[in-house]
């Protein structure tokens, strides 16, 4: 009897509460969306919940914004064969990586296209115009992180511009009067990234609300400065 008391109790109740602390690591873990100690693994448990499977890492950034509070804060492009996808992904706890709702998205265009654009830390927000004074409807404008994917390894320069376009707008006149340009660097591994960028959503004729499409211009140079590339969003259908 002493030594259940004193040997076996005292050891069954430390085996107890190492399980009982295992289970609750293991609930705060998946309520904290099963975090993980790198982007690229945190990326490939996302992907299958996708139907993306196998893909790696093959470029990524940080997520900074100047006038918009983003929700993510990365940015990483995988690939699997000749498929793409962009996830967005949220620091946990400082040290720990998450795809908040496995937001992770297949880039459906470079099934045609050797350019394609796509975009990530989507964040709007609204202002009253102080220099018209005629103005009560708030100014609605969105700022955001633009991506492009170019798989032709001849590209060493990318230009493009980006606005939201109404589905009332003559495209050209539209990119002319609003059309903000965008700056890239080189990701690596074919992937470009922007800075950050802005830009009103139209207003409704009729004033009832915004509305736009994201739309995003892209240009592809070689060293000579040849246009090897480009894309078109008015014309990718």
């Amino acid at each position: 009897m002493s030594r259940f008391r004193y040997v076996i109790l005292p050891r069954l109740l430390l085996a107890l509460s190492t399980l009982a602390l295992l289970a609750a690591l293991f609930l705060l873990w998946v309520s904290l969306e099963r975090p993980m100690p790198t982007i690229g693994l945190a990326c490939a448990q996302a992907g299958p919940a996708n139907g993306f499977t196998g893909g790696e890492v093959v470029a990524s950034g940080p997520v900074r914004l100047n006038q918009a509070e983003p929700d993510t804060d990365a940015w990483a492009v995988l690939r699997s064969g000749d498929t793409y996808a962009v996830a967005n992904l949220k620091r946990t706890a400082g040290l720990l990586w998450t795809v908040p709702g496995y937001d992770l998205h297949i880039l459906p265009g470079l099934d045609e296209y050797t350019l394609y654009p796509w975009h990530t830390a989507n964040s709007f927000y609204s202002y009253i115009d102080d220099t018209d004074p005629a103005s009560v409807h708030p100014v609605i404008e969105s700022e955001l992180i633009p991506l492009a994917i170019c798989t032709d390894p001849a590209v060493i320069r990318v230009e493009g511009e980006f606005l939201w376009l109404g589905y009332w707008e003559d495209p050209q006149e539209a990119l002319a009067d609003r059309g903000v340009s965008i700056s890239w660097s080189s990701a690596g591994n074919g992937v470009w990234a922007g800075e950050p960028v802005t830009s009103p959503t139209p207003a409704l004729p009729d004033g009832s609300g915004h509305s736009g499409t994201l739309s995003i211009w892209l240009r592809g140079y070689d060293a000579d400065g040849n246009l090897v590339c480009s894309y078109d969003p008015t014309n990718s259908e």
